[in-house]
């Protein structure tokens, strides 16, 4: 039948079935994991400053803080939980001007001036700490990790295929079947095409940036462990104990970074101090250069600094920050955000879809039975 025959219209392209199938059942699989990641996700693109609304409002980091204020502070909190105690902590920076002490997975905020704990709003802090932990695993520990990660490789494959679903219409692309002004469920199609196609970059950063991440942590590394180095501290600190004494060791090492986790713990009849640092001009707000120390024998295991690994370390390094947006400039926190709605929005889209053509192929069935 040719053009004419059918008043000037050309027959509807026919839908690629396999590619297609693929992605529907694909997105399907997925669905309701990639739901709740998004929701968890957007709010979490900007926990720092609802903690710091609603939690520490007041708080500050004096413009004299310095290591003999943590060294000092160290050993106040250590005194306080009893020593030889594992205590883990975040050390205060101007964008948390607190310390952060876990306990499993709850958190407790502490004020730099008294060490007391702030009280205000805790539920919500609370709130934001279960997100953070269902966000990374579920609230399942391995079990939820590894679903994330199956379903951050659907998702890939659903950002994919969706844009070659898309690209033979491409220039039937509309602003607004983006975002409609009035919702009409048998166009729920247009608006999860159009859209999707719209962020597919963005889609593309988080999900491989995601998946990545979780690869690296149940399946293999993608580089070679970090290389160290092993000093002996001929003489510890004098007059300073336990994780203070440590820390001292630590920052020695690194002299010109910003301390962010510190934690105790034992191994083999061995008690260690684990400083973490942040060095100038990182991306990385947690950074990525450590510090060992035995605690008993004074021996150090220094990492290669973040800023003279190799390229793609550097790289590999940056996978954090560019998925989540933490100490990314406000655009870019600002279009993470955008990604968790619109994955969102897709998700919702692409169910109501289904959702609307299941319903009337039911009818439709119904229909010939009657």
């Amino acid at each position: 039948m040719t053009a004419g025959a059918t008043g000037g219209r050309r027959p509807p392209r026919p839908r690629p079935g396999g590619l297609w199938r693929w992605h529907l059942w694909a997105g399907l699989a997925a669905l309701l994991v990639l739901l709740a990641s998004a929701i968890s996700g957007g709010v979490l693109v900007y926990q720092k400053e609802l903690i710091r609304l609603t939690v520490t409002p007041h708080a500050t980091l004096p413009p004299d803080y310095s290591h003999g204020a943590i060294a000092s502070q160290l050993q106040q909190l250590e005194f306080q939980r009893g020593a030889g105690s594992p205590i883990s902590l975040k050390a205060p920076n101007p964008g948390e001007p607190y310390w952060t002490v876990r306990h499993g997975h709850a958190l407790e905020l502490l004020e730099l001036a008294t060490l007391d704990t702030y009280q205000d709003n805790l539920g919500i802090l609370a709130l934001l700490t279960l997100l953070r932990e269902f966000h990374v695993d579920l609230l399942t520990g391995r079990w939820g990790q590894s679903l994330l990660l199956l379903c951050g490789i659907l998702a890939l494959f659903l950002t994919v295929s969706g844009l070659l679903l898309w690209w033979p219409g491409r220039r039937a692309f509309r602003w607004r079947w983006v975002i409609p002004r009035n919702y009409t469920a048998s166009r729920s199609l247009q608006y999860h095409r159009h859209a999707g196609a719209l962020v597919s970059p963005l889609l593309l950063l988080a999900f491989l940036t995601g998946s990545v991440m979780l690869w690296q942590k149940l399946v293999a590394p993608l580089l070679p462990p970090v290389a160290t180095e092993i000093r002996q501290i001929a003489a510890m600190p004098a007059g300073v104990p336990g994780i203070a004494r440590d820390y001292r060791a630590a920052q020695a090492a690194v002299p010109d970074g910003w301390p962010t986790y510190i934690r105790t713990y034992q191994e083999q009849d061995s008690t260690y101090t684990k400083v973490r640092f942040r060095l100038p001009g990182e991306w990385h707000l947690n950074g990525r250069t450590s510090v060992v120390v035995n605690s008993d024998t004074g021996e150090l295991v220094i990492s290669e600094r973040s800023d003279q690994s190799s390229n793609a370390r550097r790289l590999v390094n940056q996978l954090y920050p560019l998925h989540s947006g933490y100490g990314m400039p406000g655009g870019y926190r600002a279009l993470m955000l955008v990604t968790s709605l619109a994955l969102a929005w897709l998700a919702y889209t692409g169910g109501s879809h289904y959702y609307t053509r299941w319903r009337h192929r039911r009818n439709r069935r119904h229909s010939s039975a009657a």
